[in-house]
């Protein structure tokens, strides 16, 4: 497994990423995953239902996705950017 650099992590906050061809904002990370969360930054927004599956407010889509690829022995390919950051230790 890749060991990820935490501080450098940090520095995604706020970056912009490719996902699924859309372009997102980093606004979370999940150090112990690890994992983004990103929001998509479409400026369409979606029903998103609530911890018991009841429709709920309008808010824009989100993704939470690995850092790492399935065998977490390199970066996730869905995140082609990711390569641009210095993140491994």
């Amino acid at each position: 497994m890749l060991h990820l650099d935490p501080h450098a992590l940090k520095k995604l906050l706020g970056q912009t990423l490719t996902y699924q061809g859309a372009a997102c904002q980093v606004i979370d990370i999940l150090a112990d995953e690890p994992a983004l969360v990103l929001r998509d930054g479409d400026d369409r927004r979606f029903l998103q239902a609530n911890q018991y599956g009841d429709a709920g407010d309008h808010q824009p889509r989100t993704f939470t996705v690995n850092l790492l690829n399935n065998r977490r022995d390199g970066l996730n390919p869905e995140l082609p950017e990711l390569a641009a950051f210095d993140l491994l230790i």
